[in-house]
């Protein structure tokens, strides 16, 4: 049997945008049955629980997780970071905005930082804005992610701890490389943030993590527009597609999604636009993305499992409670709560944590 589990973090809340026409989600939530979620624990990597993995398992810094998304493999003994191209201008660090860089300009400058690895310091080439960067030691750092010293002065934010001397020396040899090359006097010209800063933040050591395939007997593909959630996967054992070609926000490539789950014995899809819009308090755009999951990806799905046996899993972690939703083919229960924020008052309704309802529907 066929399983598909999709997960959209915060879409119950208020306002509500799921109490408007879902035809393919109501009528999921009609034949199938309904359960609550409990609130997600506080951990530093939720993306684990997304892939049904215990509060303690599969926790890791940013660092380790961006270098395992882009499939680099470092000595055990070393210290990840995720590595932005960013700006800094009469002294203070920029974060800049879209549009950000062209797959030719940063072409350019990626050529050029290879200039930058050291015997101990090695850079793992990304995409935008976005790359890691390998310590070949470890140690205690403190560093400071670009969105907390964007507008700020940069020395107060500069690494500190072990390693602090090469780290700064990086950052400082960084903006003299990149500073003075043609395509940044463009960008000024032009009125955009130069891009002649590598900031490194968010170090850490990879952990283990329990391979899922082997625990659960199978492989599982996994289906977001994360980076972290694409990293955590590999490491966990399970294919991810290339977050990259998933799109974002409004143009995340629903049709896309529901094709590949559709060719996959059991995927995981991972839809985290919801609590962008939620935190953006634009609340158009998640009604407008919550009719489109309804359209491009449910739809799809539940027309397919009207004919071939499939198990749907929608699960809507949210807070402070959240949702979700099992149905398999030929199921035909007659369920009369909706599956919205009303649901939640239901005392009938039993509860599940979210990473054991991942970890049931295998």
């Amino acid at each position: 049997m066929r399983r598909v589990i999709l997960i959209v973090p915060e879409w119950l809340g208020e306002p509500s945008v799921l109490r408007g026409r879902l035809p393919n989600l109501e009528r999921i939530a009609e034949l199938g049955r309904l359960f609550k979620l409990s609130p997600l624990p506080a951990v530093e990597t939720p993306e684990a629980l997304y892939l049904g993995l215990k509060p303690g398992e599969g926790q890791l810094r940013q660092g380790p997780l961006t270098i395992a998304s882009l499939g680099a493999d470092p000595p055990e003994r070393s210290t990840h970071f995720h590595l932005s191209l960013i700006s800094f201008e009469d002294g203070v660090v920029r974060v800049p905005k879209k549009p950000a860089v062209t797959e030719e300009e940063l072409g350019i400058l990626m050529k050029q930082t290879v200039k930058l690895n050291t015997k101990l310091l090695t850079i793992v080439e990304g995409s935008g804005l976005d790359h890691g960067l390998v310590w070949e030691d470890i140690g205690e750092q403190h560093t400071t992610p670009p969105s907390e010293c964007d507008g700020k002065a940069m020395k107060p934010h500069l690494p500190e701890g072990d390693g602090e001397a090469q780290l700064r020396r990086f950052i400082d040899d960084s903006i003299n490389l990149l500073s003075d090359l043609e395509i940044n006097e463009r960008r000024i010209d032009e009125e955009l943030p130069p891009l002649n800063l590598l900031w490194p933040w968010g170090q850490g050591v990879r952990l283990p993590v329990p391979n899922l395939a082997l625990r659960r007997g199978e492989p599982a593909l996994v289906i977001s527009a994360s980076q972290r959630l694409q990293g955590l996967s590999r490491l966990a054992g399970y294919r991810h597609v290339d977050w990259r070609d998933m799109g974002s926000g409004t143009n995340t490539r629903l049709a896309k999604m529901a094709e590949l789950a559709l060719a996959e014995p059991v995927s995981i899809l991972m839809l985290g636009s919801i609590a962008t819009f939620r935190e953006r308090e634009t609340l158009d755009e998640a009604e407008w993305f919550s009719k489109e999951i309804k359209s491009a990806l449910l739809k799809p799905l539940f027309e397919q499992a009207l004919i071939d046996p499939m198990r749907i899993m929608i699960l809507a972690p949210s807070h402070p409670l959240g949702l979700g939703a099992r149905y398999e083919t030929r199921d035909s229960n007659e369920n009369p709560i909706p599956f919205d924020e009303r649901a939640l008052e239901e005392k009938s309704l039993s509860t599940m944590n979210l990473w054991e309802a991942v970890a049931a529907s295998f």
